[in-house]
């Protein structure tokens, strides 16, 4: 009969081979380096390809794949997992980094979705939902209505535009919704359509709207604003704008204001580039770290 050894092979008179689990054979007790490496790897691998799916342009235009292909990563993850629960329930001779593998592989792939997830409701849906409406430049305030630019996206306005802050007003939620209208120089509006919106940056009492870029005269335009959430307590505000200053908001559309709008859309994306490259750096420190740290505990009690 032959016996097994623990890599697999047999040995002739049915003597067993003593245990060295991970350990290569010699006098001197060396350390495998192969599932060493293999546990940096793999989740650093597994972490960066869940960050990457959940984060850019692929999770946009087809979220439904993006989501099976989570479940397709998800479900090679809980096959490690699984091997890891048999081979110690079995009692195999050293299941260490494979459990070590399995629980990294847990770690990497939720924190991957969370941090890919955030960085796509932040930046990269942001970017993709302006790309996908229209660009409008040389726009009149007091000649258009807010019902010719419900496509708009990004819009420059006709240079001589401004911010009205003698006609402001916040509405109060919680935080302060700040709205001040976006006029043609001293020309009333037949319909006050275009505001610039903020949130905290005016008391509400009085019209002194001074959110970001107010008192920027390179501001010329604006990137819509696309929380549906907000743009309720927007339109309460601009209510309040209408019934004290008696003026008319047929269709508001609401902008945060600022100079080269096209230039501050396009950072979205960088951003969103940038966080991508430093989680992907930092998770890989991140993971060196914690399987030197596993290594020195599995070599302290001969679990290499």
């Amino acid at each position: 009969m032959f016996a097994q050894d623990e890599y697999g092979l047999r040995n002739y008179g049915g003597l067993d081979q003593p245990n060295k689990g991970l350990l290569l054979p010699g006098q001197r007790r060396r350390m495998n380096l192969v599932p060493i490496i293999l546990c940096i790897l793999i989740p650093w691998l597994v972490f960066v390809a869940v960050f990457a799916l959940m984060s850019f342009g692929f999770h946009y235009r087809l979220p439904l794949l993006t989501n099976i292909c989570f479940i397709l990563i998800l479900f090679g993850v809980l096959c490690v997992c699984a091997k890891a629960y048999f081979d110690k329930k079995r009692g195999d001779s050293d299941p260490t980094w494979v459990v070590f593998l399995a629980v990294s592989l847990v770690v990497a792939i939720f924190v991957g979705y969370d941090m890919g997830e955030a960085n796509y409701a932040t930046n990269t849906k942001a970017y993709y939902d302006l790309n996908s409406l229209s660009n409008y430049t040389n726009v009149f305030p007091n000649r258009m209505l807010g019902q010719q630019l419900m496509d708009a996206g990004v819009v420059t306005f006709a240079k001589g535009s401004q911010l009205d802050i003698s006609r402001s007003m916040g509405f109060k939620n919680s935080v302060m919704y700040c709205v001040a209208p976006i006029v043609f120089g001293k020309e009333p509006s037949v319909s006050y359509d275009f505001w610039a919106v903020g949130k905290d940056c005016c008391s509400g009492s009085q019209a002194d709207f001074h959110c970001d870029h107010y008192n920027d005269p390179a501001a010329d335009g604006g990137l819509r604003l696309l929380d549906s959430g907000d743009k309720a307590f927007y339109r309460l505000a601009v209510q309040q704008a209408e019934a004290t200053y008696n003026i008319k908001a047929a269709t508001p559309v609401f902008f945060t204001w600022d100079a080269n709008t096209g230039k501050k859309m396009n950072a979205k994306l960088s951003h969103a580039k940038q966080n991508f490259v430093a989680w992907m750096m930092s998770y890989l420190v991140f993971q060196i770290f914690v399987v030197i740290v596993a290594a020195v505990v599995f070599s302290k009690i001969g679990r290499y």
